[in-house]
């Protein structure tokens, strides 16, 4: 079978990532190709076995009316190239890619993946094309039952096929008194919120333990200077590609988000036994945190709550490893041999 994958560039990124880790899985047993817009080479490791296809065209972001002629460019490209090649399947990722696939196809079986949850698209104009569009995929597939319910009231097949677990090879690394979050440093990752709520917690406690923070964004120099007016000793590491290291040394993990599309770290961690602590956001972590069970969830934005359940974790390591035996149960959700399972189930239904 012949599998195509489409997305504008393979940069770092969450969706660049899984696309990396499923390509190679199912490389192994079938005909592979990727096709890009942008000219530079793979972040991600990708397998010789997996056939890159560049078409050298700029992805610079210029907004929508700005961008028509380039846009229009992209789209005699990408036509020309699904005219002369023929797939079992083309799976485009992201909501541009997938308009734009749905709409330069003619005759191939397009399936679409979206990344994102949908209310962080403000555009009407990219809401109309979605719906104008999207109904004329084979399939579409989300991360989370918020967004499966939003895309079923226009789209006929919508399925639920979560993030796969990145291939890793696991050391016997010792775990240290670290508590580590990690995401870009914007606006609706909440980290400012993480740090007042670290300001929270007993300075004797914390001075025991080491926080990191790994990624980037506009917001780095912001959140430095507020650590420095909380009095907060934060290592911000800026953008890491080998976040494992960090995940096999940290005990805890953080998120605290206002919005999520998934939250990988979420899922990520489990793989490497850290106690999860997570605000309980649209969309995403409520699927991978059962309160109280294999993680704590607290209110959005709620700083007192957060600092009192982190406190909690950081005192107790029974809790601790309660959480992880319990979020251990969920591994096999995310091997990328079931998540590429459901792929192929999805594509031969």
């Amino acid at each position: 079978m012949k599998i195509c994958f489409i997305i504008s560039t393979l940069s770092k990124g969450g969706a660049e990532r899984v696309m990396s880790v499923l390509a190679n899985h199912l490389s192994k047993e079938f005909d592979i190709t990727i096709f890009k817009f942008d000219s530079m080479p793979p972040f991600y490791d990708i397998l010789p076995d997996v056939k890159v296809v560049s078409a050298n065209l700029s992805v610079e972001n210029l907004g929508f009316f700005k961008n028509l002629t380039k846009r229009f460019e992209k789209f005699i490209v990408l036509r020309k190239f699904l005219k002369e090649n023929k797939f079992d399947a083309v799976i485009s990722f992201l909501d541009y890619m997938n308009i734009l696939t749905l709409l330069a196809n003619k005759d191939q079986r397009i399936f679409i993946s979206e990344h994102t949850n949908h209310s962080f698209l403000k555009s009407k104009i990219w809401k109309i094309l979605k719906r104008l569009t999207y109904p004329k995929s084979e399939a579409l597939s989300v991360l989370t039952s918020y967004d499966l319910l939003y895309y079923k009231k226009f789209v006929k097949n919508v399925e639920i096929i979560q993030n796969p677990m990145f291939e890793f090879q696991k050391r016997d690394l010792k775990k240290e008194n670290i508590i580590l979050a990690a995401g870009r440093l914007e606006i609706f990752k909440g980290v400012d919120v993480f740090l007042k709520s670290l300001s929270l917690i007993d300075k004797n406690l914390l001075k025991n333990w080491k926080i990191i923070i790994a990624g980037d964004g506009v917001l780095r120099d912001e959140l430095e200077n507020l650590a420095k007016e909380l009095n907060l000793k934060v290592e911000f590491l800026g953008f890491v590609k080998d976040i494992q290291t960090y995940y096999e040394k940290s005990k805890i993990v953080v998120v605290t988000s206002r919005a999520e599309g998934f939250c990988n770290i979420l899922m990520e961690s489990i793989f490497f036994d850290c106690a999860r602590i997570s605000t309980d956001c649209i969309a995403g972590p409520s699927e991978l945190i059962k309160d109280n069970f294999d993680g704590y969830l607290c209110e959005v934005d709620d700083e007192n709550m957060i600092a009192n359940r982190l406190e909690n974790l950081m005192k107790d390591e029974d809790l601790r490893d309660k959480f992880v035996q319990n979020a251990n149960l969920r591994r096999d959700d995310f091997l990328v041999e079931n998540i590429g399972k459901k792929w192929i189930n999805l594509i031969k239904a």
